[in-house]
């Protein structure tokens, strides 16, 4: 008479162990993981496929699990996992990684539960900055930023920001034209040898992209110094400028964009070339790409030495509307980038013979400026309250340091203070300023935004 206590415990144990890990039909109710996932992951993302299922992601280096709603959807998440995938049901749905990454799920939530509950827009990113502070991403509208005082927020060009509680939200201006950039591409540096980075995401590192002399190659290398793929170029041929990480179908696995004098190419993370590249075309003198608004909408800016500029989308299709000037008296673009200024866009376009243009996105002329500078290195630009106060900075021929502002040629800044080879703007200590920096024959310094020297 005892057995039938006993079984009534076993069969509660199983029930339990049904509801919280067996409960799996598909088109049941699916509970969110983000009301359970622990703090133990510092990168916590949302999306909607293709079919309307929402999926997530959880994730620290090396180490991420995935939440997908039915079986079905197992094909939106696969590429991103390095290793041997491991299914298994959880609330309805299931959770999807390595072995070793599951085993470190535990339902605990915490800070990271609490905060993602502010939006509940389509796309989310919460990312766990460990310094004390948060950043949220929620779709295109908003981000939040969880902080410690509440010093004078940052400014971000395009968005009103306002104080609540412990955070700062910055809420998107709607404006007539496309809305802004948050980072201006202008402010990456280019190494000797490295051309840029690109994410993994098979395993959530980053890639090197280099440029391999000795092979005559580009190569990408993982964190561990290994090839992950190289693309070996014909002999006489190196890359123009910088590469570029691009996710042209928006499905968050990245390809990189490069150059050569002959030809664009796009590769994915196996090395084989995305449909449409490369693409073909003489006399590549520079190549850009923007994605303007964040939404993974690609531009292929690409000028050539008879003094044209070509504008690419999607697998190497012309973008309709592109209407540029054919430069003339043997003029070519040298550099491109993607400026925001207030709530307008402009591309600058550097030339050979040192002058510049402001060109609007569908390339007719939007600004006209005196501004000359030495073609031969890559200009960094100082942003402004307007296009006119913007500031371009470059490496004069005599090797100095100039600083001009467009809407008057003036020198301002950095003009004649330092020596050098190399000159970009990059935020060194994260608080949102950008500094300059210069290298001369490989000797870095470093000017606060009072053009002191601070290194």
């Amino acid at each position: 008479m005892k057995v039938l206590p006993i079984f009534s415990v076993l069969l509660a144990a199983g029930a339990a162990w049904f509801y919280l890990f067996g409960s799996t039909s598909e088109g049941g109710e699916v509970e969110s993981p983000t009301e359970y996932a622990s703090d133990f992951w510092d990168v916590w993302e949302r999306w909607e496929n293709e079919d309307g299922a929402v999926s997530y992601r959880f994730s620290i280096p090396n180490k991420e699990v995935f939440h997908i709603e039915h079986k079905n959807n197992i094909a939106s998440v696969e590429g991103y996992i390095g290793g041997e995938m491991e299914i298994k049901p959880y609330r309805g749905g299931y959770l999807v990684g390595t072995l070793s990454s599951l085993e470190k799920w535990v339902d605990e939530p915490g800070e990271m539960s609490e905060k993602w509950t502010v939006s509940s827009d389509k796309y989310l990113a919460l990312e766990n900055l460990r310094d004390g502070r948060f950043k949220l991403l929620a779709g295109k509208n908003k981000i939040v930023v969880w902080i410690n005082s509440f010093d004078e927020p940052e400014i971000i060009d395009g968005f009103s920001a306002s104080l609540l509680d412990d955070r700062t939200v910055y809420t998107r201006i709607e404006v007539d034209e496309v809305d802004e950039e948050v980072v201006n591409p202008v402010s990456r540096v280019i190494a000797h040898d490295i051309l840029g980075l690109t994410r993994n995401h098979r395993n959530g590192s980053d890639l090197d992209i280099v440029w391999n002399v000795d092979l005559n190659a580009v190569q990408a290398m993982g964190s561990g110094g290994e090839v992950v793929w190289s693309k070996i170029l014909e002999e006489g041929l190196e890359p123009i400028g910088m590469s570029f990480e691009v996710d042209l179908y928006g499905n968050n696995k990245y390809q990189t964009a490069f150059a050569v004098a002959s030809a664009i190419f796009l590769v994915d993370i196996l090395g084989n070339n995305v449909k449409g590249f490369p693409y073909k075309e003489n006399g590549i003198t520079s190549f850009a790409v923007f994605d303007y608004d964040h939404n993974d909408k690609f531009r292929f800016l690409v000028a050539n030495d008879a003094g044209r500029l070509y504008n690419l989308r999607g697998e190497g299709e012309n973008t309709p509307g592109w209407n540029f000037k054919v430069l003339r008296n043997g003029v070519s673009i040298q550099q491109l980038s993607h400026l925001r200024v207030g709530q307008s866009d402009y591309i600058y376009a550097g030339c050979s013979d040192g002058s510049v243009r402001l060109l609007r996105r569908n390339g007719q002329l939007r600004g006209s400026t005196s501004v000359r500078i030495n073609p031969t290195f890559t200009p960094a630009i100082r942003l402004s309250s307007t296009i006119g106060k913007t500031a371009v900075l470059f490496i004069d021929e005599q090797g100095w340091v100039q600083e001009l502002t467009f809407a008057d040629a003036k020198h301002v800044g950095m003009s004649g203070l330092a020596q050098a080879d190399k000159v970009s703007l990059i935020d060194m200590d994260g608080d949102g300023v950008e500094e300059v920096v210069t290298e001369l024959n490989g000797v870095r310094s470093v000017y606060n935004s009072r053009n002191e020297k601070i290194n």
